[in-house]
């Protein structure tokens, strides 16, 4: 079977090869009924687009650019996946880099995919304003560019995340509920969401009349979530059971810590719930299956990366000035699981 081509369907339909793609583009200068007629030969006859010889003709490809912290992280995993879901009919494909947290790797990622003449940009930045010139270069001259999941940053466009200090407030207060006083918090350090978190949790404590202790913040320094932090963990963790403020309960604020306390905590000769609790951040659907079951926070990855690039579609659509266009930012809501970690 020969290939469909513009020609093709303009010989067959004895119209213009111009006509048959201004009407593929839903132009206004073709009337509708010969818009309908056009459409329906190009689908029954599985017509699909060139995507290099419009590229040649609008310097724009398909290709969607997105840059997150961790490969690796199953909250950005199961994002990327679902990107792909999203823009697979819209006949975009992916680009996806890994910055580890840092601001060099994500700068050159960002180089990468300017010079590949993306169509648009998908990012979680490295820190608070990480490259926020360079982003706001690229936004506002280049291709538009959606903040998902770290939306502190500064540069002026949609953000689309959670509500973080309102979810580590629950968590948190789901353990006083239980009886727990003793609660630590477990972060990244210098990770974007780590300031709401701890907030939420901070606020949690107050509410109910539990004074702070500064020693119950636990800060965990890693640049990738395969890098052995478990031995800093484990010292932590002991250094307060020697002094005697073993906290009763762990709230974990990213997903690569909360996974890795239960074995940290077994490696210490712990019982989890009985000596320590545990609720944390993760999308990894293994939370049924560790030992014991842990209850996590889930972040809603679906409706964030359909949301995302319904939104890139429509900066893309657009045109104009983008730093005159009114942006909003998006707080969806999480789902908490409460597993035997928390089953007190």
């Amino acid at each position: 079977m020969s290939e469909v081509t513009i020609k093709s369907i303009a010989k067959a339909l004895n119209l213009s090869p111009a006509t048959i793609s201004r009407a593929l583009n839903d132009s206004h200068e073709i009337k509708q009924a010969t818009k309908d007629r056009v459409l329906a030969y190009a689908k029954a006859h599985n017509y699909r687009p060139n995507p290099f010889a419009k590229n040649l003709k609008t310097g724009k490809t398909n290709l969607i650019g997105v840059v997150i912290p961790f490969l690796s992280s199953p909250f950005f995993l199961e994002f990327i996946e679902e990107l792909y879901r999203a823009v697979m009919p819209l006949h975009y494909t992916l680009i996806p880099f890994q910055t580890q947290n840092q601001e060099t790797l994500e700068k050159e990622a960002l180089d990468f995919l300017t010079q590949q003449n993306v169509a648009g940009i998908i990012i979680s930045p490295a820190h608070e304003n990480s490259n926020a010139t360079f982003l706001e270069k690229i936004h506002n001259d280049t291709c538009p560019v959606i903040l998902f999941d770290r939306i502190q940053h500064g540069l002026k466009t949609h953000k689309i995340g959670i509500h973080n200090s309102m979810e580590t407030y629950k968590a948190t207060e789901e353990l006083i509920n239980k009886g727990r006083k003793k609660i630590a918090f477990l972060c990244g350090k210098d990770i974007g969401n780590t300031k709401d978190r701890i907030r939420g949790y901070k606020n949690a404590l107050h509410n109910n009349s539990i004074p702070f202790t500064e020693d119950y913040i636990i800060y965990a320094d890693y640049q990738d979530p395969n890098q052995d932090i478990d031995e800093e963990l484990r010292s932590t963790l002991s250094a307060l059971q020697d002094r005697n403020l073993l906290p009763d309960a762990i709230v974990g604020g990213t997903d690569t810590l909360s996974i890795k306390i239960l074995g940290i905590l077994a490696d210490l000769k712990l019982h989890i719930p009985e000596d320590v609790a545990v609720i944390g951040f993760t999308n990894t659907n293994l939370a049924d299956y560790l030992q014991p079951a842990l209850s996590t926070i889930k972040q809603p990855t679906q409706k964030m990366a359909n949301l995302a690039v319904e939104l890139l579609m429509e900066l893309i659509a657009k045109v104009g000035k983008r730093n005159d266009m009114d942006y909003q930012s998006f707080l969806l809501p999480s789902q908490t699981f409460y597993r035997k970690s928390t089953d007190i």
